[in-house]
C-alpha cells in the first residue's frame, strides 16, 4: 500500500467519531459573509460528502473552532489529491503563529483554541499529513519550509 493511502487510512479513522457541530456552530463568525457562505455550504453535510471544489471555495479559516474540528479532515483528503491548490493552504493553516506581536499572541491563542479540539491520534494524523507534505510536495512550498514550520512550531510532538 502506498504512503499517501496509508495516509488517507488514518486521516479517516482518526476522524470517524468525530461529532458533528451544530448548524449553528459551523462558520466562525454568523455577521461575516464567507463564514456564512461556508455554514450555508456545509450545513446537514457529513465531511466526506465535500467536494474538493467546495473545500477550495470555502476556506478553513472561517470555521469555527467546532466545524473545524469536525470538517478538516475533508481539507486534509482533498489536499492529498489536489497538491497545487488546496495543499499550500491546508498546510499554512497549520502553522502556529509566534507570539512576539500582540497581533501574533492573539492569532496563535485562536490557533490553539482549535488544535487542541483534536485529540490524540487526530493530532498524529495531521503530523504525518505534514510529514507527507513536506516530503512528497514540498515543492508547492516557498523554499519548502511550511511544512516544517508547521511540525517544528506545534506538531512535531505528537
Amino acid at each position: 500500500m502506498s504512503r499517501k493511502n496509508k495516509l488517507r487510512e488514518l486521516i479517516e479513522a482518526a476522524f470517524a467519531d468525530t461529532p458533528k457541530p451544530g448548524n449553528d456552530r459551523i462558520g466562525h463568525d454568523p455577521n461575516d459573509w464567507e463564514s456564512t457562505e461556508l455554514a450555508r455550504a456545509f450545513k446537514g453535510r457529513h465531511w466526506k460528502e465535500l467536494t474538493p471544489e467546495e473545500l477550495q471555495y470555502n476556506s478553513s479559516s472561517f470555521l469555527s473552532p467546532e466545524g473545524f474540528h469536525y470538517y478538516f479532515p475533508a481539507y486534509l483528503l482533498a489536499a492529498l489529491e489536489d497538491h497545487g491548490n488546496l495543499l499550500p493552504h491546508t498546510v499554512f493553516g497549520l502553522i502556529l503563529p509566534g507570539d512576539a506581536t500582540s497581533e501574533e499572541r492573539r492569532l496563535r491563542a485562536w490557533h490553539l483554541e482549535r488544535f487542541e479540539r483534536f485529540s490524540a491520534d487526530q493530532k498524529h494524523a495531521i503530523r504525518e499529513f505534514l510529514e507527507y507534505a513536506r516530503d512528497e510536495a514540498s515543492h508547492y512550498f516557498s523554499q519548502g519550509q511550511a511544512p516544517s514550520l508547521a511540525l517544528e512550531r506545534y506538531w512535531v510532538r505528537y
